[in-house]
């Protein structure tokens, strides 16, 4: 019985020990950079600066590719964005989904009082399977003919965010479940 009683409070140990393991875990990426896909009516404007959006018809974006980020299932995101130019119309703006891995994760919209400036989009979200792989800004609005466009920065930050457990402390968090039902059986 004593031995039984130690095994136990050894496994509860190694259980809660197990759950405190299970953090967050980030990623800091520079977006959008000189390697992004971007469509716009001139895209590349010069070394520091692409544009101009506002055409949901043409397929306006910028997206952007990420290899080995180590990050898994990722749940939230601060993205930093710089608009360097603002000639909408009154009463106009550029709406965007913002896409994580593919998957709408939310919406960004910059208007014409909202000038330039730096400003920060942060979203939560239902976790997404995989390995953090991409980001997206996609038009999802169509400003008449003349009425103005944005352009943006490049070389923001933007950090991606998950607040799963990692494979590992799930896996230690298995082997002590195992224990524990393999002392309860003795």
């Amino acid at each position: 019985m004593k031995h039984c009683l130690r095994n136990m409070a050894a496994a509860v140990a190694l259980s809660v020990a197990a759950a405190g393991a299970a953090h967050a875990a980030s990623v800091s990426v520079q977006f959008p950079t000189s390697s992004a896909t971007v469509v716009g009516s001139v895209g590349f404007i010069n070394p520091t600066q692409i544009g101009y959006f506002w055409s949901v018809s043409r397929g306006d974006l910028v997206s952007q590719g990420y290899s080995s980020t180590g990050l898994f299932n990722p749940s939230s995101l601060s993205m930093d964005l710089d608009v360097v130019s603002n000639n909408l119309a009154p009463g106009q703006s550029v709406d965007w989904d913002v896409l994580v891995n593919n998957v709408d994760v939310g919406d960004w919209s910059w208007s014409s009082t909202d000038g330039t400036g730096l400003t920060n989009i942060a979203l939560a979200f239902a976790p997404i399977a995989g390995e953090f792989s991409s980001l997206a800004l996609v038009v999802k609005n169509q400003v008449p003919g003349g009425d103005g466009s944005i352009s943006l920065r490049l070389g923001t930050t933007t950090t991606v965010s998950n607040e799963a457990p990692e494979p590992g402390t799930l896996l230690l968090l298995g082997l002590t479940l195992a224990g524990l039902a393999s002392t309860r059986r003795r």
